[in-house]
């Protein structure tokens, strides 16, 4: 009995061992997926910052101009606005 006693103390040893295993093993496939996915849409991210620093340089130009004082005052009076005392002209 006491031969039968360690036998069943080894493989339920054996298998606790083997679960545990497997659990971590599962564990480390799906952090290995998830960090896959992470960089993936890090590189994404990273193809879209270079798209918008390139739109950025090409058209630093015009938001220079676009930013001065006399195109936004030139932009309101082509959409209607005025300023109070302008002479209007029909």
């Amino acid at each position: 009995m006491n031969e039968e006693k360690t036998k069943r103390v080894i493989v339920a040893t054996t298998i606790g061992a083997v679960l545990l295993l497997v659990v971590l093993l599962a564990v480390m496939v799906f952090q290995l997926i998830s960090i896959s996915v992470h960089r993936k849409n890090e590189r994404a991210l990273d193809e879209q910052i270079a798209i918008y620093k390139e739109l950025k340089a090409t058209n630093e130009d015009a938001l220079k101009e676009r930013s001065t004082y006399w195109w936004i005052v030139q932009r309101a009076r082509e959409l209607g606005y005025y300023f109070d005392g302008d002479k209007l002209y029909k």
